[in-house]
């Protein structure tokens, strides 16, 4: 029996995307909501600036969504832990943001603000799943031999 720890694989680079995504997801939901309490406060030029931030969010929810995707495919092919909840949060997330996009658009201001803090509470959630499901396989525990982390693994399903 082996006493000695090994460390966790490096994430992949679909996790790496994900993790960027749903930080910067994030933080540029907030910018919105900021960006509107200022231009509803009477700063008329912010209008366009909070389309812009709008439609890079929008590209962003893409990318992450299509990331999600192809995550969820390698880590089936690698025969590791697999959740849904990443990919229906994302796909969910990108829904949102379009139909925000329509909203604002539309010039619908009450459901528009409403699904803008809706957004940013979902781009939260977003990134406590990807920080918390998405990670590397999870390093071995000093009772495991190399051989008995496969099962364990599968045990965990």
């Amino acid at each position: 029996m082996s006493t000695e720890t090994h460390p966790a694989a490096a994430a992949p680079w679909t996790t790496q995307v994900l993790r960027a995504t749903a930080i910067l997801g994030l933080l540029v939901t907030l910018l919105q909501g900021l960006l509107a309490g200022l231009f509803v406060t009477g700063d008329v030029g912010l209008l366009t600036v909070h389309s812009v931030v709008g439609s890079a969010i929008s590209v962003l929810a893409l990318v992450q969504f299509a990331i999600a995707l192809v995550e969820r495919r390698a880590r089936k092919r690698r025969d590791e832990p697999n959740s849904w909840r990443l990919t229906v949060l994302s796909g969910l997330f990108l829904v949102l943001v379009f139909a925000q996009i329509g909203l604002g658009m539309a010039r619908a201001v009450a459901p528009h603000m409403f699904l803008g803090v809706t957004a940013a509470a979902l781009a939260m959630l977003v990134l406590f799943v990807v920080l918390t499901e998405s990670g590397s396989t999870p390093a071995q525990t000093p009772a495991q031999t190399p051989a008995q982390a496969p099962a364990a693994t599968k045990e965990a399903l």
